[in-house]
C-alpha cells in the first residue's frame, strides 16, 4: 500500500492558484462547461478590463435554460432521467453577467458567459495560471464538452479551446474520447444522443513524464505483445457514477484514477483547480500522490468541502485511519 497523503483543500479562484512556480506534476480537472448548469454557492467574479476601474456595470443579462442533464431548479441533481415534460419544468434562470460600461470588464460566473469566445478566453486565462505552477515535465488533463446555440447547432467550444490553447503555447498531445456507457437519455429525436465528452491532454514541454507501463491495456489484436497487452487507445469507456451529494457533475473515479496513474509517480503533486466533491483528491490518496484541490466554494462552512472531506474520511476508515473532522 503506497503512503497516504491527505488532500489539501483551499478556497481559491482558479485564476490565482496559491502555489509556487513549477511545483505540480499533473493536473486533472473538469471545469464548468459553457451554459450547461448553475452550481451552488457564490460563483461570480470580475474578468478582464482595467483592475483600477471604478466599474459601472451595465444591465445584467439573464436567460432561461432548459437543462440537458439531471438538474433541479436553482442547480443540483433532480431525480428524473430523460422525462421531457419534467425537464421543461426544471428550466432555470441563469445570469450571463454584465459588462462594465467603462472598461468592458465582465462580471459573472465562469461557465455562464454570453458567448463561446468569452468562455474560451477565460479558460485560457486559467490555463496560463496552471502552466505557471506546472513542472516542465508536467501534464494537464482538461475535461471539456460542447453546448448548443440558438440555431440548434454546436457552439464548437472544444474546437475553439483547442486552437486557442495551441496558439497560447500548449502542446496538444492527445484528444481522449470519454465514452459514457450509461449516458443520460435526451429528448432530441432529430440527432443521435450525446454519449461522450473529451479529455484534452496538454503538455508544457516536448518531453514530459508518462508512465508507459500504466498506458497498457489488454488486447487480442495483432499489435498485442507477448503479454497480451497493447498501448492504450484514446477511447475510454467509463460509466457515469450515481451521486446523491451536492455536486451535480461528479467526475467518475476511474477517469481520475487513470489520468493520475498515467502522468505521475507516487509522492508527486496533483492539482485540481475545480475540486468540487474531491474525486481527484480521493484518487490521489488511493494512489499515494499528494494533492491540492481548489474551489471557490471551499469556505469551511460545509457544502462541497464537507462532501469531499467525508469521502476522504471514508477512504481512511477503510485503511483503519481517521481524519480530523471538519468543524
Amino acid at each position: 500500500m503506497p503512503r497516504i497523503h491527505i488532500p489539501t483543500l483551499i478556497g481559491a479562484d482558479a485564476r490565482r492558484i496559491p502555489l509556487a512556480d513549477g511545483t505540480v506534476q499533473c493536473v486533472v480537472t473538469s471545469p464548468p462547461f459553457l451554459g450547461l448548469r448553475k452550481y451552488d454557492g457564490t460563483q461570480d467574479g470580475i474578468w478582464g478590463g482595467n483592475p483600477d476601474c471604478d466599474h459601472q456595470w451595465g444591465v445584467e443579462k439573464k436567460v432561461r435554460q432548459s437543462p440537458q442533464r439531471d438538474h433541479k431548479p436553482g442547480g443540483g441533481f433532480a431525480k428524473t432521467r430523460g422525462n421531457e415534460r419534467a425537464r421543461r419544468g426544471m428550466a432555470f434562470e441563469a445570469s450571463q453577467g454584465s459588462l462594465c460600461d467603462l472598461c468592458s470588464a465582465w462580471r459573472g460566473a465562469y461557465g455562464l458567459e454570453p458567448t463561446p469566445d468569452l468562455y474560451v478566453s477565460h479558460s485560457i486565462e486559467i490555463l496560463r495560471e496552471i502552466r505557471r505552477v506546472l513542472k516542465p515535465d508536467g501534464v494537464v488533463f482538461w475535461n471539456v464538452d460542447d453546448s448548443r446555440n440558438k440555431k440548434k447547432g454546436f457552439a464548437l467550444v472544444p474546437e475553439r479551446l483547442l486552437l486557442a490553447a495551441e496558439a497560447d503555447g500548449w502542446i496538444i498531445r492527445s484528444k481522449i474520447v470519454w465514452h459514457k456507457g450509461n449516458a443520460m437519455p435526451e429528448s432530441a429525436t432529430d440527432r443521435p444522443t450525446d454519449a461522450y465528452e473529451l479529455i484534452y491532454v496538454f503538455a508544457k514541454s516536448k518531453r514530459y513524464y508518462w508512465d508507459a507501463a500504466a498506458c497498457r491495456e489488454e488486447a487480442t489484436s495483432k499489435d498485442a505483445g507477448a503479454d497480451g497487452m497493447r498501448n492504450m487507445r484514446n477511447v475510454w469507456k467509463i460509466s457515469l457514477q450515481p451521486s446523491s451529494g451536492k455536486h451535480c457533475a461528479p467526475f467518475p473515479e476511474e477517469l481520475a484514477r487513470r489520468c493520475i496513474s498515467l502522468a505521475s509517480r507516487p509522492g508527486d503533486s496533483i492539482l485540481d483547480p475545480f475540486g468540487g466533491t474531491g474525486t481527484s483528491g480521493a484518487m490521489a490518496m488511493e494512489l499515494g500522490r499528494r494533492s491540492v484541490l481548489l474551489d471557490i466554494n471551499y469556505t469551511g462552512e460545509g457544502g462541497y468541502e464537507r462532501v469531499a472531506r467525508e469521502r476522504f474520511e471514508k477512504f481512511l476508515e477503510s485503511q483503519n485511519m481517521s481524519l480530523v473532522p471538519l468543524k
